[in-house]
């Protein structure tokens, strides 16, 4: 199913596998709102790619004229361009340009030579300077001879030629009494449908019934009213020139002339958009270059060309991103999620969020005639997060990791969210994991380390506080070589070495591997050994796991970030139990038995819970118990 069908899965294909949404812009403008549908809310931080802010956003905008080729919508990418003309050399807050731009808004900025930084649109046109020009409509008119029916009538003239002239299905209008030389045009308009002559009488039908019709009544048809890209003026006006800007009825918020044609005396304009209705007779239209209004005098010359960039293109706000830049219609624009933001959401419809646990509770659980007639949400977003966090030491997979490089120091700082580890390990050329054991009853990291004098009294300073001193034991660690403590030489050095374990003689340990009685398993390893110092927050590691790549796998309890925590929905159940009996457990005028009840139930649902996280496998067992048949040596 490539699309959601009213199931749990709000996300598309394209949302899920590829990170993007994708919109088609049908009209054009600025100010167009897109409503975000990705299961992951989209984080806003800034526009401008320019600022510290732009990386808190977990998304970008791109924009497409053919839904292939992409680029991403910053200021510099949606920045307008436009000539100075009309120029002065006196400094003024008014600039002309010589072709009208519908995408320079007020509140850009503007930069260019005679500009001072920091200019900004204040107005984009001056009316006052615009032409004028009234619309062109042929059409041709005739009286009613007499009245057929509704739907027909019979003209006194004939003029059959003419309205065929105009073209299939012409409109029907009729004189408006309260003006002179106008006409009421019908609403919804009325069609010719037929047209015909016979003994020079010229009948008309038209598509729908029209009542108040009467004789002598005259009519008035022309071309049917549709969209269009040709204005026709009545009088011609060489003055208008292409990249004017266009107003008037019908005419679509920045619309540019793209050429003035003489035809018969009569200005034939092609416009850069599709008029929404074919012009009416004598409609006034206004046509204008561009004027734009700073808020800082600027001393401009001719031909000079400025910028304006829109610093803040667009912003985002619960998912619904504003666009501030003028969008052209047939275009489309995306929303493409980052590379983390997308590998968070891979597989989130396995999870549930801890939110989302509190609201489903508290409609479920709490209410009159249950259980819980009432609680604070407070209170269940505590006991819901105890729980997460008892859950994520023993039942969750909450188990982290982390991939460092062990530094000359030999010493990592301790994740942010670490509770406790799972493992440690070195990993070799081939990518394989190697395990690092802690070195338990080797040695330890002191917590402090007070400076003394020559009877070991700690000394003080000016505020009486102890003197931290150098360890010598963690110097002592650091700068041991492992193989004296697994016995690992490659060489005999004889009884000239003090290890804990002796070589023995020729090649040593290599020789003799595993015929040694007696020997220690947990030092006889040559992996490395870990502390941890509990007083500096880090990992120490022994000198042979240096610069080596080293995999820290360790366990977090749930609640070290957001409330989005994810919970597997295999321990949802789980953890409305253990909700219901914490809060039982502290309510009072509940029975005892009842409290029992609901703790055998935690018990259990956290059991089953456990086992269908653990995620056993019938193959993988069988696998790993054929190794169990081989014979044991000794």
């Amino acid at each position: 199913m490539s699309r959601p069908n009213g199931g749990l899965i709000t996300e598309t294909n394209r949302q899920y596998y590829a990170g993007a949404q994708q919109f088609y812009i049908d009209t054009t403008g600025s100010g167009k709102t897109f409503t975000s549908t990705f299961d992951t809310d989209l984080v806003f931080g800034g526009s401008d790619p320019a600022t510290g802010d732009f990386n808190k956003n977990n998304f970008k905008l791109f924009t497409s004229p053919d839904a292939t080729v992409w680029t991403e919508l910053t200021p510099s990418s949606s920045s307008e361009t436009g000539i100075v003309t009309n120029a002065t050399g006196v400094a003024s807050t008014s600039v002309d340009l010589t072709t009208y731009n519908s995408d320079i808004q007020v509140g850009m900025t503007v930069t260019g030579l005679g500009v001072d930084s920091g200019t900004t649109v204040l107005s984009t046109i001056n009316p006052g300077t615009s032409i004028t020009g009234n619309a062109y409509v042929p059409f041709v008119t005739g009286n009613i001879g007499s009245i057929l029916s509704n739907y027909s009538v019979i003209m006194t003239a004939n003029i059959t030629a003419d309205i065929q002239a105009l073209g299939a299905n012409a409109v029907v209008d009729d004189p408006n009494p309260a003006g002179v030389g106008t006409f009421t045009v019908y609403d919804p308009p009325t069609f010719v449908q037929s047209v015909s002559t016979n003994a020079g009488v010229t009948t008309v039908v038209w598509n729908k019934l029209q009542s108040g019709t009467a004789n002598g009544m005259l009519l008035r048809f022309q071309p049917a009213i549709t969209g269009t890209t040709t204005l026709t003026l009545s009088a011609y006006n060489a003055s208008i020139v292409a990249g004017m800007g266009v107003s008037g009825p019908y005419v679509s918020s920045g619309t540019i002339v793209v050429s003035n044609t003489n035809s018969g005396g009569r200005s034939v304009i092609v416009l850069s958009k599709v008029m929404t209705q074919r012009a009416d007779s004598n409609g006034a239209y206004s046509f204008f270059k561009q004027e734009i209004t700073l808020n800082k005098n600027a001393t401009v010359v001719d031909t000079e060309v400025l910028t304006f960039k829109n610093a803040s293109p667009f912003t985002a706000a619960n998912n619904i991103v504003t666009v501030n830049v003028f969008l052209a219609a047939g275009t489309y624009l995306k929303i493409q999620l980052d590379e983390t933001t997308m590998w968070d959401n891979n597989g989130s419809y396995g999870y549930t969020t801890l939110h989302d646990i509190i609201d489903n509770f508290l409609i479920a659980y709490v209410g009159a005639g249950k259980l819980i007639p009432s609680v604070k949400r407070t209170d269940v977003i505590f006991h819901a997060k105890r729980g997460l966090q008892e859950f994520s030491y023993d039942t969750l997979q909450s188990v982290k990791s982390q991939e460092v490089s062990i530094p000359q120091s030999l010493s990592i700082i301790i994740p942010q969210d670490f509770v406790n580890y799972v493992r440690l390990s070195w990993i070799d050329e081939l990518g394989v994991q190697h395990t690092i054991f802690p070195a338990n009853t080797l040695t330890s990291n002191p917590y402090t380390t007070p400076a003394q004098d020559n009877l070991g009294v700690p000394t003080q300073d000016n505020i009486e506080e102890n003197i931290e001193g150098t360890s010598v034991i963690n110097e002592r660690w650091a700068g041991t070589d492992p193989a004296r403590i697994s016995g690992a030489l490659m060489t005999n050095q004889g009884d000239q070495v003090a290890d804990i374990y002796r070589t023995m003689w020729g090649d040593g340990y290599t020789t003799w591997l595993g015929q040694r009685y007696g020997m220690n398993p947990e030092t006889s390893q040559r992996n490395g050994w870990f502390t941890i110092d509990e007083r500096k927050g880090m990992f120490t590691f022994t000198n042979n796991l240096k610069n080596k790549i080293v995999l820290i796998e360790y366990i977090s309890d749930g609640n070290a970030y957001e409330m989005d925590t994810r919970i597997p929905k295999m321990a949802e159940e789980a953890l409305y139990a253990h909700i219901i009996h914490a809060i039982l457990s502290v309510s009072t005028n509940v029975q005892e038995y009842v409290i029992r009840r609901f703790k055998q139930e935690r018990s259990a649902k956290l059991r089953n819970a456990k086992i269908r996280l653990s995620n056993i496998k019938l193959d993988q067992i069988m696998q790993v118990m054929r190794g169990k048949s081989k014979w044991l040596k000794f």
